[in-house]
């Protein structure tokens, strides 16, 4: 066959009511990097703009192409994926349809059951996309020869597996966003979501690593990038910001990276080329490890720009992140580094998760009261969740903590596990009603919550309430509260 055109597209995952989280198609950018030499490519992206289904329809009616590949976040938003392949196959039944992203990686036989999706695309697609699209033109069926798809043949689902990653990653093109205009995204002001409200407008996100290397129960962020963590150079990155700036004019990055922090001798290179190359730039991570803080590196990243951290301690009792979570934190150390952080300026957010299997009612209380006395900007509780091919999936199927209908995921604020320590509805109210004590106690830490969350003080009333009534599971994402 012949491959005219390929459409890259991000789906609006708000057409069925769960909120969008309008940022760059990241990866989409680097995938059309690597296809836009070849083939005549588009960028498409309704969920920024909150496309309605007709408008979508419209698009690609309008844009016809041989190929749509679709971008995915994870398995919680399957039913909104599934809706899209369907749009695109009605009004180009036609057309390829290759999906790929997180949820096809964590569940590659659930997605290529979908009878609307011809092929899926597990983990990193810079090269697998394109082996996929040589066979296509080829025309020989030979798709078997490229690892890391899913695909039906005879009506029979066939997974092969990735068996590699991409190591050096600088191999991988900077990103290329076409037609998207980058400026736009820059400049969008979010709510509710402090590590995605820059000081500096417009703005920018990047990934500068990937992989992880630990063995924490809930996270599946080794299937979906591997155990290693591979890095970009220094330079690498670098030369990323300065296309950003000279073309779009950015003020502030932001890196979503899982372990930004893994070389800290590169990490001090990137914050120093910043602020020699870009007096005024700020910028932050997403995620911070605790273990890999020092006092010299956190003054290092003060004097560069850096002005936020988010830090990602998951628990107030050692035995639990120990033995259950088995994450490499140790709160003494933790609670050193937070008082070093708050005395350089530092806003600080840590995330805890609660409700693991083995935990008991009185550990579950003590991460509340570790939470409290480190006196934080903000603190965000989350309930364990199971994840697609997670330790913790494993064990809540083994013990029978989860029913059937559950183990589609319902997200981090509903509960699903329940044992004979806690139900999922005690976790649920506990959550939502520390979550308010422990944020909301003074006027000054109202005002500082309002400022990180980019809302007013009365829209701080309104989502404090919405959370109380509904235990933070029933708020409309797509309408601002």
């Amino acid at each position: 066959m012949k491959v005219r055109s390929i459409l890259l597209m991000q789906p609006n995952y708000g057409l069925l009511g769960k909120r969008r989280w309008e940022q760059m198609p990241y990866g989409l950018a680097i995938l059309n990097a690597c296809l836009a030499d070849r083939y005549d490519t588009e960028l498409f992206d309704p969920n920024f703009h909150n496309t309605s289904e007709e408008g979508i329809r419209a698009h690609l009616r309008a844009s016809a192409p041989t190929i749509v590949g679709i971008t995915t976040y994870s398995t919680e938003y399957l039913t909104e994926i599934r809706l899209h392949t369907a749009i695109v196959k009605d009004v180009l039944p036609n057309c390829i349809v290759v999906v790929g992203g997180i949820f096809p990686t964590a569940l590659p036989e659930t997605a290529i059951e979908d009878p609307n999706t011809d092929f899926c695309i597990l983990g990193e697609g810079e090269y697998r996309f394109p082996s996929l699209l040589d066979v296509l033109e080829r025309g020989n069926g030979d798709f078997e020869s490229v690892n890391g798809i899913a695909f039906r043949r005879g009506g029979r689902p066939i997974v092969i597996p990735p068996h590699s990653f991409i190591d050096p990653l600088d191999q991988v093109p900077l990103p290329r966003y076409g037609n998207l205009d980058v400026t736009e995204y820059g400049n969008f002001h979010f709510q509710y979501a402090h590590g995605l409200i820059p000081r500096q407008f417009p703005f920018a996100t990047l990934l500068t690593s990937r992989g992880c290397p630990f063995h924490c129960i809930f996270c599946a962020a080794r299937t979906v990038s591997g155990a290693k963590v591979r890095l970009r150079s220094a330079h690498n990155v670098l030369d990323e910001i300065e296309d950003l700036t000279v073309r779009h004019g950015i003020k502030e990055v932001i890196f979503q990276d899982d372990h930004f922090l893994h070389s800290k001798r590169r990490a001090i290179q990137i914050a120093q080329g910043i602020k020699a190359r870009w007096p005024g730039m700020t910028w932050k991570c997403g995620n911070l490890a605790v273990f890999s803080l020092t006092e010299e590196l956190l003054e290092i990243m003060m004097a560069c720009g850096s002005y936020q951290l988010t830090l990602s301690l998951e628990n107030g009792n050692q035995d639990v992140l120990d033995n259950i979570i088995r994450k490499p934190v140790n709160l003494k150390k933790a609670r050193a580094m937070v008082t070093a952080a708050k005395a350089l300026g530092y806003e600080i957010v840590s995330n805890f998760v609660i409700g693991f299997p083995g935990e008991t009612w009185e550990q579950i209380r003590q991460t509340f009261a570790f939470a409290e006395s480190l006196e934080l900007d903000l603190v965000n509780f989350h309930i364990a969740t199971p994840l697609p091919n997670t330790r913790l999936m494993e064990i809540c199927l083994q013990e029978g903590y989860l029913k059937p209908e559950d183990e589609a995921l319902a997200g981090y604020t509903k509960g699903v596990i329940s044992t004979s320590e806690f139900s999922s509805t005690d976790l649920q109210i506990l959550r939502a009603y520390e979550w308010d004590r422990i944020n909301f106690r003074t006027r000054e830490k109202i005002a500082k919550i309002a400022s990180m969350e980019g809302i007013t003080e009365e829209e701080v009333s309104q989502w404090r309430a919405s959370t109380r009534r509904n235990l933070g599971t029933t708020l409309k994402w797509n309408e601002r509260v």
